[in-house]
């Protein structure tokens, strides 16, 4: 009954939503519970891309109907109708009886449905009474609104998402971003696609901005890129499940990704008082 929100002030490749897509598919695999995977944009961007939702026919995409989404949603707000008992009947099943994925408005048409703040807290509050985790891709860039804004309102943490560049860096630490105006909600930076070996390594970050909050690095992976091309996360997850256990206990191996996804899964459990560290699967969680 818990919310994250996952943002980055870097337009595009910033690796928000694969973060996202990789931290809730994670937790899927180890710890018991509903979990609910969204995000605030259209259908097939963000955290879709990297899963096997099929899109739908484009032949004639007028005669189209969205029976799931927030677009569906959007319908059983304005009816006073959308509750516990039937918000997952308009979400995607991508891991069985765990993870569950409200897709984004529709991707084409003349006028698709707009998210609004009030439609954004309706389905968040009601997610929240059936689902024990609710995972929320913000988007990335300079397109914070009052949309983001009400889900930020909501959320227990908030993930910040940067990476090692310098331009980028300097313009997120020497303004002010938009998660500050939340005092109290506590903030978890990741640097993603992290090389050890570069000069603007998490040390020299910390020095050169005088940061000292929660900061945590996931480093490059080849195989999970690949897998978001081929849509594949879910399967690259579950493989790296299945041998972590084995592989992470060598010692002086260097931190691999699977190995910082679990760390900050732990992070974020943890911060947001999720009671499904109490439910981990005896997986090497």
């Amino acid at each position: 009954m818990s919310t994250i929100l996952f943002w980055s002030p870097i337009k595009g490749a910033s690796g928000s939503s694969s973060l996202a897509a990789a931290i809730a598919i994670t937790i899927g695999n180890l710890y018991r519970g509903r979990l609910l995977l969204t995000h605030l944009g259209r259908r097939y961007t963000g955290i879709e891309s990297g899963l096997p939702i099929q899109e739908y026919g484009m032949d004639d995409p007028t005669l189209q109907l969205q029976e799931g989404g927030w677009d569906a949603a959007a319908r059983l707000v304005l009816r006073g109708t959308l509750s516990k008992e039937n918000i997952r009947n308009y979400t995607t099943p991508v891991l069985e009886h765990t993870l569950d994925v409200l897709e984004g408005t529709s991707s084409f048409g003349a006028a698709p449905p707009l998210l609004s703040p009030g439609l954004v807290r309706a389905v968040i509050d009601t997610a929240n009474q059936y689902y024990d985790l609710t995972l929320i891709d913000a988007g990335s860039g300079a397109g914070w609104g009052a949309v983001q804004h009400e889900a930020c309102a909501r959320a227990k943490l908030a993930v910040l998402s940067l990476t090692q560049n310098m331009r980028d860096l300097d313009a997120y630490f020497e303004s002010v971003s938009p998660l500050s105006t939340y005092s109290s909600l506590p903030l978890l930076i990741v640097l993603g696609k992290y090389d050890v070996h570069s000069q603007a390594n998490e040390t020299n970050i910390r020095r050169r901005y005088g940061y000292k909050g929660a900061l945590y690095t996931v480093p490059y992976s080849t195989g999970f890129m690949d897998a978001w091309n081929r849509r594949d996360v879910i399967g690259h997850v579950q493989r790296e499940v299945r041998s972590g256990k084995e592989q992470h206990r060598k010692l002086f191996m260097p931190v691999g990704w699977a190995q910082s996804i679990r760390h900050i899964i732990k992070v974020i459990l943890e911060a947001a008082e999720s009671d499904l560290r109490l439910k981990a699967l005896e997986r090497g969680a």
